[in-house]
């Protein structure tokens, strides 16, 4: 009988610990996904548990998943790590692994091929909403799972969205490095600046555009045609414009190179 072809992409577990083997004595990094937090009774932190391939399942305790708060490790359920494997416990069919030296020696590659202004890739791992002590705000991979906080400013000139609606973790996008310091460990983003120039579009007197509410506030009302276009027209002469408000507005006055815009309010849309 003649063996059967195996489907495209099919890793058999005993392949897959012989290759666990091989990445441990060689110190390499390999990729999991994070299936779940778990809290086993016998530790007081939180545990990753890995899918490997093959059937094979790894586990990371907080103290290793690279993290300054353990409470990011729920953040990374569903997508993926890259962890070193530390012990394989075949018996048990379980895989000790860290992340955090993955990512420590992934930073160092890092700090070394960063340069201010380049564009890089990163992928979205957290959306974080306001709070009192911050603003709406991303924690993006900027490479090899170092993680950095963009604030709401830095990572859209969208200013009425919800940032949750925007952006999603897994999301992949394109950042300029602002600043990068390995002394300190630093590393600053901005993913606005890469966003078209909002005031490159063309309107004349008489235009009538669709526009999101962002504040009325002594008879001017604040309106955000399109992300970073804000515009201001009188408040309706009755009732009250609330923050979120669809309307349809006339240009009266757009001047681009002094970011100037005028409107005036004909109603609210749907």
């Amino acid at each position: 009988m003649s063996a059967i072809i195996k489907p495209e992409g099919f890793i058999q577990e005993q392949e897959r610990w012989e290759y666990l083997h091989f990445a441990k004595r060689r110190g390499l990094t390999v990729p999991a996904a994070v299936e779940k937090v778990t809290f086993p009774d016998n530790l007081d932190t939180a545990v990753w548990e890995l899918d490997l391939g093959g059937g094979v399942k790894g586990i990371v305790p907080a103290s290793e998943s690279g993290l300054d708060d353990q409470s990011l490790m729920l953040r990374f359920v569903g997508q993926t790590v890259q962890v070193k494997v530390k012990k394989l416990d075949r018996e048990n069919g379980i895989v000790a692994c860290s992340r955090r030296e993955a990512v420590a020696d992934a930073a160092e590659r890092l700090f070394a091929s960063l340069k201010s202004d380049m564009v890089i890739d990163v992928m979205v791992k957290a959306v974080f909403p306001r709070t009192d002590e911050k603003p709406d705000r991303l924690i993006v991979d900027a490479g090899g799972g170092i993680l950095v906080e963009i604030p709401r400013g830095q990572a859209t000139q969208n200013i009425t969205a919800e940032m949750t609606k925007l952006f999603r973790p897994g999301q992949q996008a394109k950042a300029k490095v602002v600043q990068v310091d390995a002394q300190t460990g630093t590393i600053r983003l901005n993913m606005a600046d890469l966003e078209a120039d909002p005031w490159s579009g063309q309107y004349k007197r008489g235009d009538v555009v669709a526009g999101t509410v962002l504040i009325q506030n002594k008879g001017m009302v604040f309106v955000e045609v399109k992300p970073g276009l804000i515009g201001i027209a009188s408040a309706p002469l009755r009732g009250y414009l609330h923050k979120g408000t669809h309307v349809a507005a006339m240009v009266t006055v757009f001047d681009p190179e002094a970011k100037k815009l005028h409107m005036q309010i004909l109603g609210q849309r749907a």
